[in-house]
Protein backbone atom coordinates (compact mmCIF):
# COMPACT_ATOMS: atom_id res chain seq x y z
CA UNK A 1 0.00 0.00 0.00
CA UNK A 2 1.23 2.97 -1.17
CA UNK A 3 2.16 5.70 2.14
CA UNK A 4 2.56 9.76 0.66
CA UNK A 5 4.38 12.39 2.73
CA UNK A 6 1.53 15.30 3.36
CA UNK A 7 2.47 17.07 0.62
CA UNK A 8 0.28 19.30 -2.51
CA UNK A 9 0.61 17.38 -5.76
CA UNK A 10 1.27 19.55 -8.81
CA UNK A 11 -0.11 18.82 -11.63
CA UNK A 12 1.50 21.51 -13.87
CA UNK A 13 4.15 20.56 -16.52
CA UNK A 14 8.21 21.31 -15.95
CA UNK A 15 9.48 24.50 -17.87
CA UNK A 16 10.64 23.99 -21.30
CA UNK A 17 14.07 23.22 -21.84
CA UNK A 18 14.94 26.22 -23.02
CA UNK A 19 14.91 27.22 -19.22
CA UNK A 20 17.06 24.64 -17.54
CA UNK A 21 20.04 26.47 -17.13
CA UNK A 22 23.25 24.04 -17.67
CA UNK A 23 24.48 22.63 -13.84
CA UNK A 24 28.08 23.38 -14.43
CA UNK A 25 31.22 22.42 -16.01
CA UNK A 26 33.75 19.80 -14.99
CA UNK A 27 34.82 19.99 -11.27
CA UNK A 28 37.13 16.47 -10.05
CA UNK A 29 36.13 17.48 -6.75
CA UNK A 30 32.41 17.29 -7.33
CA UNK A 31 32.42 14.08 -9.24
CA UNK A 32 29.50 11.62 -8.60
CA UNK A 33 29.11 8.35 -8.76
CA UNK A 34 26.55 6.22 -10.18
CA UNK A 35 26.67 2.52 -8.40
CA UNK A 36 24.99 -0.10 -10.61
CA UNK A 37 23.08 -3.20 -10.26
CA UNK A 38 24.60 -6.36 -12.03
CA UNK A 39 21.80 -5.60 -14.13
CA UNK A 40 22.88 -2.16 -15.25
CA UNK A 41 25.89 -3.38 -15.52
CA UNK A 42 25.65 -6.33 -17.77
CA UNK A 43 23.38 -4.08 -19.71
CA UNK A 44 26.15 -1.16 -20.61
CA UNK A 45 29.45 -3.66 -20.62
CA UNK A 46 32.78 -3.09 -19.00
CA UNK A 47 34.10 -0.05 -20.64
CA UNK A 48 31.49 2.42 -18.78
CA UNK A 49 33.06 1.47 -15.31
CA UNK A 50 35.85 2.40 -13.80
CA UNK A 51 37.58 2.07 -9.59
CA UNK A 52 36.10 4.64 -6.65
CA UNK A 53 38.60 3.25 -4.33
CA UNK A 54 40.20 6.36 -4.03
CA UNK A 55 37.07 8.82 -4.28
CA UNK A 56 35.54 10.60 -1.33
CA UNK A 57 31.51 10.79 -1.72
CA UNK A 58 29.97 13.14 -3.32
CA UNK A 59 28.70 15.77 -0.20
CA UNK A 60 25.10 15.05 -1.81
CA UNK A 61 25.24 12.24 -1.97
CA UNK A 62 26.05 9.40 -4.99
CA UNK A 63 23.42 7.65 -7.03
CA UNK A 64 22.19 3.91 -6.68
CA UNK A 65 20.69 2.44 -10.12
CA UNK A 66 18.86 0.01 -11.92
CA UNK A 67 16.83 -1.40 -14.63
CA UNK A 68 13.35 -2.76 -14.37
CA UNK A 69 11.28 -3.48 -17.05
CA UNK A 70 7.01 -3.59 -17.32
CA UNK A 71 5.04 -4.09 -20.39
CA UNK A 72 8.26 -4.14 -22.44
CA UNK A 73 9.46 -0.92 -21.46
CA UNK A 74 12.54 -0.83 -19.89
CA UNK A 75 12.94 1.90 -17.13
CA UNK A 76 16.04 3.18 -14.95
CA UNK A 77 15.67 3.76 -11.93
CA UNK A 78 18.47 6.56 -9.89
CA UNK A 79 17.95 6.87 -6.00
CA UNK A 80 20.20 9.17 -3.61
CA UNK A 81 21.71 7.50 -0.99
CA UNK A 82 21.54 10.87 1.01
CA UNK A 83 18.30 11.95 1.05
CA UNK A 84 16.77 8.67 -0.92
CA UNK A 85 15.41 10.34 -3.70
CA UNK A 86 14.42 9.24 -7.45
CA UNK A 87 14.89 10.01 -10.88
CA UNK A 88 13.26 7.69 -13.29
CA UNK A 89 13.68 7.18 -16.91
CA UNK A 90 11.44 5.69 -19.27
CA UNK A 91 12.23 3.94 -22.22
CA UNK A 92 15.90 4.26 -21.95
CA UNK A 93 18.29 2.92 -24.50
CA UNK A 94 21.81 2.04 -24.36
CA UNK A 95 22.89 4.79 -26.85
CA UNK A 96 21.37 7.77 -24.15
CA UNK A 97 24.68 6.50 -21.55
CA UNK A 98 26.93 8.28 -24.61
CA UNK A 99 25.72 11.62 -23.56
CA UNK A 100 24.31 10.46 -19.89
CA UNK A 101 25.56 13.55 -17.96
CA UNK A 102 23.34 15.99 -19.29
CA UNK A 103 20.35 13.74 -19.46
CA UNK A 104 20.59 13.19 -16.21
CA UNK A 105 21.33 17.38 -15.00
CA UNK A 106 18.19 17.81 -17.74
CA UNK A 107 15.88 15.38 -16.12
CA UNK A 108 17.33 15.36 -12.50
CA UNK A 109 16.34 19.24 -12.86
CA UNK A 110 13.05 19.46 -14.18
CA UNK A 111 12.30 16.73 -11.34
CA UNK A 112 13.59 19.03 -8.86
CA UNK A 113 11.76 21.86 -9.81
CA UNK A 114 8.44 19.60 -10.35
CA UNK A 115 8.13 18.34 -7.22
CA UNK A 116 9.20 22.12 -5.93
CA UNK A 117 12.60 20.93 -3.83
CA UNK A 118 14.20 23.84 -6.05
CA UNK A 119 12.64 26.79 -8.30
CA UNK A 120 13.80 27.35 -11.69
CA UNK A 121 16.06 29.77 -10.93
CA UNK A 122 17.93 27.70 -8.25
CA UNK A 123 19.19 25.64 -10.63
CA UNK A 124 22.48 26.42 -9.32
CA UNK A 125 22.17 24.84 -6.00
CA UNK A 126 22.85 21.69 -8.11
CA UNK A 127 26.47 22.45 -9.26
CA UNK A 128 27.99 20.30 -6.98
CA UNK A 129 25.71 17.28 -8.15
CA UNK A 130 26.31 15.27 -11.10
CA UNK A 131 29.03 17.80 -12.42
CA UNK A 132 30.74 14.99 -13.59
CA UNK A 133 29.20 11.39 -13.47
CA UNK A 134 31.26 8.21 -13.17
CA UNK A 135 29.93 4.72 -12.99
CA UNK A 136 30.52 2.04 -11.00
CA UNK A 137 29.87 -1.86 -10.09
CA UNK A 138 27.38 -2.02 -6.48
CA UNK A 139 28.75 -0.64 -3.25
CA UNK A 140 25.69 -3.08 -2.04
CA UNK A 141 24.40 -0.35 -0.21
CA UNK A 142 21.26 -2.23 1.78
CA UNK A 143 19.64 0.48 2.73
CA UNK A 144 19.38 2.75 -0.53
CA UNK A 145 19.51 -0.72 -2.44
CA UNK A 146 16.46 -1.93 -0.87
CA UNK A 147 14.44 1.39 -0.77
CA UNK A 148 15.34 1.53 -4.60
CA UNK A 149 13.14 -2.08 -4.79
CA UNK A 150 10.22 -0.71 -2.44
CA UNK A 151 10.10 2.19 -5.01
CA UNK A 152 9.89 0.01 -7.90
CA UNK A 153 7.39 -2.35 -6.66
CA UNK A 154 5.36 0.52 -5.94
CA UNK A 155 5.68 1.59 -9.56
CA UNK A 156 4.91 -1.84 -10.56
CA UNK A 157 1.81 -1.73 -8.76
CA UNK A 158 0.67 2.16 -9.68
CA UNK A 159 1.18 0.61 -13.16
CA UNK A 160 -2.01 -1.68 -13.13
CA UNK A 161 -4.14 1.23 -12.50
CA UNK A 162 -5.27 2.28 -15.63
CA UNK A 163 -5.41 6.05 -14.78
CA UNK A 164 -1.46 5.75 -14.68
CA UNK A 165 -0.73 5.55 -18.08
CA UNK A 166 -2.43 9.18 -18.53
CA UNK A 167 -0.21 10.47 -16.09
CA UNK A 168 3.47 12.17 -17.45
CA UNK A 169 6.24 11.11 -16.42
CA UNK A 170 6.90 13.99 -13.78
CA UNK A 171 3.81 12.94 -12.18
CA UNK A 172 4.30 9.55 -11.65
CA UNK A 173 8.18 10.08 -10.41
CA UNK A 174 6.51 12.76 -8.50
CA UNK A 175 4.08 10.03 -6.77
CA UNK A 176 7.11 8.01 -6.27
CA UNK A 177 9.36 10.83 -4.11
CA UNK A 178 6.04 11.38 -2.22
CA UNK A 179 6.34 7.73 -0.64
CA UNK A 180 7.77 7.62 2.91
CA UNK A 181 10.98 5.58 3.26
CA UNK A 182 12.10 3.88 6.41
CA UNK A 183 15.52 4.44 5.09
CA UNK A 184 15.37 8.38 5.85
CA UNK A 185 14.48 7.61 9.42
CA UNK A 186 16.26 9.76 12.07
CA UNK A 187 16.30 11.27 15.99
CA UNK A 188 13.64 13.62 15.48
CA UNK A 189 11.23 10.95 13.20
CA UNK A 190 10.54 7.55 12.39
CA UNK A 191 10.41 7.98 8.25
CA UNK A 192 11.90 9.99 5.84
CA UNK A 193 10.28 11.49 3.09
CA UNK A 194 12.36 12.40 -0.18
CA UNK A 195 11.23 15.43 -1.27
CA UNK A 196 11.41 17.23 1.67
CA UNK A 197 14.85 15.44 2.22
CA UNK A 198 16.38 16.37 -0.98
CA UNK A 199 15.25 20.10 0.09
CA UNK A 200 16.99 19.79 3.21
CA UNK A 201 19.91 18.33 1.95
CA UNK A 202 20.22 20.85 -0.87
CA UNK A 203 19.34 23.98 1.71
CA UNK A 204 22.07 22.77 4.01
CA UNK A 205 24.83 22.08 2.14
CA UNK A 206 23.81 25.03 -0.43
Amino acid sequence: MYYGCVRTVRTFNAPPDASLEPLCTNFKDNMTTIFCSNKLNGFLGKDYFISTNNKPGNVYGDWNAHLFTIARHRYLILVNNKAYYSVIFENIKKADFKEFSALFRKRLTEQLIFDEVIEPSESDLLTPIGSSLMFSKTNNDKKTIGTMNDFIFNYRWAYEDPLWAQRSMLEKNHTINNTLTGAGRNEIRDYGCPIEDMQALLRNRG
